[in-house]
């Protein structure tokens, strides 16, 4: 016996009680707001799949279904997979990561039907694959960021808009803290002890707190927003951010060709969406470059990486910690011709150590 519901009403009971903190992480704290907003954005996206493609969208309760109906429902549900994930590609002109997050967030709303609503829908949505593609990182040099920094005339050129988004990601860059964490900055979390400066906040993200020591160059940026109602620097939108981002890089002339990341694909296969292979490097810019930009810095500097991980507040069982450094290619340069040196004369090699 099968019994039909309409799925998004279901679903959005789903958004709600876990926006309420009716539903909670298992450790009992409740869902981080930013969670409760991406699954509000997948119920959109399944509200526009059903208009868009008519397809309509059931849960079905099974009651000691037979095999008859054990393979209509893993039809129903396969198709479903299938024409979703299509229409993520190729209507909605998705990536991987993007595609597989709202399949992850799906199957965790058939998951809390089953063991929270008492709504047996079997084990078919364990069955949705989802999509995973690691996208190359990109950050900036050294010289790039001190461009940022000390560059007078480009500055003196800029709107008030992007010397604002310029300062906001310099500070990002020198940090390492989350854009979220950087609007959330307020006076009383500068603190001065012992000469030094530091920046003291807890992530919104991780609930983790991290005292990070600011050179005089972010103070500098700090202090030009000290009367500053809003915050201690200048809010702007994420969206807003990020363009202005790609604009700065832009118009600081970064515009040589770099692989094209991302490319959409399905199951693991790609799919090519143009003819153009590469990309401009302001292009990739965003507001996770001046994050990665930073601990790459850290890293590539010297300093330890469980350093690193306290200032940026990944545990040591983080898997996406190295996922965040990119290596400069004059630094893997230099780390290869140390390798090199292996494989000269040996009247070479005392010249080269000599020199």
């Amino acid at each position: 016996m099968i019994k039909e519901h309409a799925l998004l009403p279901l679903f959005q009971k789903f958004v709600t009680d876990t926006r309420k903190g009716r539903r909670l992480n298992k450790n009992g704290n409740r869902i981080k707001p930013q969670t409760v907003i991406n699954y509000s954005y997948c119920y959109k996206l399944l509200d526009d799949f059903a208009f868009d493609k008519t397809f309509n969208l059931i849960v079905y309760e099974i009651k000691g279904n037979n095999k008859r109906e054990h393979n209509a429902l893993k039809k129903y549900y396969g198709n479903f997979y299938k024409q979703f994930t299509s229409y993520m590609y190729n209507y909605k002109n998705c990536y991987d990561n993007y595609t597989g997050q709202n399949i992850k967030i799906i199957r965790t709303f058939f998951n809390w039907l089953n063991d929270v609503q008492g709504t047996h829908t079997g084990s078919f949505h364990k069955s949705f694959y989802i999509a995973k593609e690691d996208i190359a990182i990109v950050t900036l040099s050294v010289e790039q960021l001190q461009f940022f920094l000390f560059n007078e005339a480009f500055e003196a050129g800029l709107t008030l808009a992007l010397r604002r988004s310029k300062d906001v990601f310099v500070i990002g860059c020198l940090t390492g803290l989350r854009f979220s964490d950087i609007c959330r900055l307020q006076v009383q979390n500068i603190e001065h002890r012992d000469g030094c400066t530091y920046i003291t906040t807890k992530s919104q993200k991780s609930n983790t707190g991290t005292m990070v020591k600011i050179p005089p160059q972010a103070l500098n940026i700090i202090g030009k927003y000290v009367n500053n109602k809003a915050g201690l620097l200048p809010t702007v939108s994420l969206p807003q951010f990020n363009k202005n981002i790609k604009k700065l890089g832009q118009l600081a002339g970064w515009e040589y060709p770099i692989p094209l990341t991302g490319i959409n694909k399905a199951n693991g296969k790609q799919r090519n969406i143009s003819k153009n292979v590469t990309r401009k490097f302001y292009e990739a810019l965003s507001s996770h470059t001046k994050r990665r930009t930073c601990i790459t810095t850290m890293l590539t500097s010297g300093m330890p990486d469980y350093v690193v991980r306290k200032i940026s507040g990944h545990t040591s069982e983080s898997k996406a910690f190295f996922r965040y450094v990119n290596l400069a290619q004059s630094l893997v340069d230099k780390e290869i011709d140390k390798m090199h040196i292996h494989f000269l004369k040996p009247a070479t090699i005392n010249q080269t150590a000599n020199s």
